[in-house]
């Protein structure tokens, strides 16, 4: 059963863009800068509500008149409201003094003083350290506590595994002494992410004559920054269409903006999936190697972002799967894992990586076994066992590297079992059905899950125990062709004749080609 052909990239959307810093005019001291670690109540007290709009953030003192936040919280055409933990204080905002785009950093000068917090040295952080962010997720001042996952080697990133939330943006990233080492930006399941201080560090040695938030916001790097937040929210709302025409004009004001390419790459991808699903398939081709283009320039205008290799890599999974040429579709599958191997090559922590190149070499060796290459097909799926393997090591939690890898255990053994070898195949079936009960464990929502499982008992002859999980992936998903044939071919194992018809009409219906390998 093929469960993963449809898949669609939940991919990190966070923005990352060049920096745009004015030339330093002079070195300011910050005799206010604490020499130790605050006390709780007076990080509290640091730490404050920036509010520009609809959107609810967070920022903090990094000198004695001066609160640092994202750049995509003080983009926004309304006007900023900085304002205490206990409403009691407002700051006036009167103009910006510094600001990195490519790091999501505004530095702005308040017209009162507040207490900084202690920055620390972001560059010898060491995975699994403690960490924790403070800000104003959903308005209410709240402590999340978590780990360091690691530092990307891309921009120095941090990755973590602490739940932030919107309003966290901007939230300062403080260590077990009590040092900020990170401030928020965004997430991406399954981790947050947080700028090193270093780049804060970096930025406070600007001190350049403040600007009007008014003025800043004429500069063309900010308005495309705009441009690229609103198409990030149409994007986030399923209006893709709107989505494409605002990074558009993102990349007409800022030709060398790589994450308007990217997601806008993004949008096409999406676009091309809901074409693709009402059987537009020649359209969907247009939009998926439109998409494919947006993620090649964004490549050439940074060739280490793992995410635009992770990108590219979607697209030409997705351009596989509607391919009818076998030779092209098997180029489309090799371009992909190329890709992924890539992506993980610059992030070797990046899950999705493993499982999605788990998932392309499944497909891709159920194809060169269509084509009757089973040696070639078997290296494969075992291939795609060994990076699900890997993906699990590096999260056990997450469910999907277990689908995926109990769909090519199933895989893997229907090749052994059309060979010969039972107990091997035998062996195979069981591990799949144990991967899909994990994943049930922990997603018990997802489908494929039970689907997957649900082949691998057909496989090994408990007909009734297939039928059992292919109802309640069927529930689950009631469009899914492919779960009802499984399902028909299992009642019809079981003489119910009558009821496989009903579910092989059905499939039918869904999918006119449901049946076009006999499902293997």
């Amino acid at each position: 059963m093929k469960t993963n052909k449809k898949f669609i990239l939940g991919l990190l959307a966070l923005i990352f863009l060049s920096a745009c810093a004015r030339i330093p005019q002079e070195i300011e001291e910050y005799i206010l800068v604490p020499t130790k670690p605050l006390a709780p109540e007076d990080v509290r007290n640091s730490i404050v509500r920036v509010i520009g709009g609809s959107i609810h953030a967070t920022g903090f003192f990094v000198a004695r008149n001066k609160v640092v936040t994202n750049v995509h919280v003080a983009a926004d055409l309304n006007p900023i409201l900085v304002q205490s933990v206990d409403y009691k204080k407002n700051w006036t905002v009167e103009g910006i003094t510094a600001f990195d785009v490519k790091n999501d950093l505004v530095i702005l000068k308040v017209a009162r003083d507040g207490v900084p917090l202690l920055l620390g040295n972001s560059d010898t952080l060491q995975r699994g350290e403690t960490v924790s962010a403070v800000g104003y997720p959903q308005g209410r001042y709240t402590v999340a506590e978590g780990t360091l996952r690691s530092v990307r080697d891309s921009d120095k990133w941090l990755q973590m595994q602490v739940k932030i939330a919107p309003g966290n943006s901007g939230s300062p990233i403080i260590n077990s002494k009590g040092q900020v080492i990170g401030i928020a930006s965004g997430t991406g399941d399954p981790y947050s992410y947080a700028i090193p201080s270093s780049a804060l560090k970096a930025l406070l040695h600007l001190s350049n004559p403040i600007e009007s938030l008014g003025q800043w916001r004429k500069r063309g790097r900010i308005r495309a920054f705009v441009y690229s937040l609103q198409g990030l929210n149409k994007y986030n709302n399923d209006r893709f269409d709107e989505a494409i025409a605002d990074f558009n004009k993102a990349i007409e004001l800022n030709p060398e903006k790589i994450y308007a390419y990217y997601n806008r790459g993004l949008a096409k991808f999406r676009l091309g999936d809901l074409e693709a699903a009402q059987g537009n398939t020649e359209k969907a081709k247009a939009l998926y190697t439109s998409g494919v283009e947006d993620s090649t320039q964004a490549i050439k205008l940074n060739p280490d972002d793992p995410y635009t290799y992770h990108n590219r890599a979607g697209g030409k999974s997705r351009l596989s799967q509607l391919e009818t040429n076998t030779a092209k579709a098997q180029e489309y599958y090799q371009d992909a894992i190329n890709d992924w191997t890539h992506t993980i090559k610059l992030n070797p922590e990046d899950i999705n990586a493993y499982s999605h190149l788990g998932i392309v070499k499944v497909n891709f060796g159920e194809s060169k076994a269509d084509q009757g290459e089973i040696a070639g097909a078997q290296v494969l799926y075992t291939s795609a066992i060994e990076n699900c393997t890997h993906a699990i090591h590096l999260n056990p939690r997450y469910p999907s590297p277990y689908i995926t890898r109990g769909y090519a255990q199933f895989r893997l053994g229907k090749t052994k079992a059309d060979q010969g070898n039972m107990p091997e195949a035998k062996a195979l079936y069981q591990a799949a059905i144990q991967d899909c009960t994990q994943a049930v464990q922990l997603n018990p929502e997802n489908a494929d899950a039970y689907g997957n499982r649900g082949v691998a008992k057909a496989a090994l002859g408990d007909a009734e125990g297939a039928i059992e999980d292919f109802d309640v992936a069927i529930r689950l998903n009631p469009e899914s062709a492919e779960i009802y044939y499984d399902r028909a071919r299992a009642k019809e194992s079981l003489g119910q004749t009558e009821a496989a018809k009903v579910d092989f009409q059905k499939a039918k219906a869904l999918d006119p080609n449901v049946d076009r390998d006999e499902r293997k």
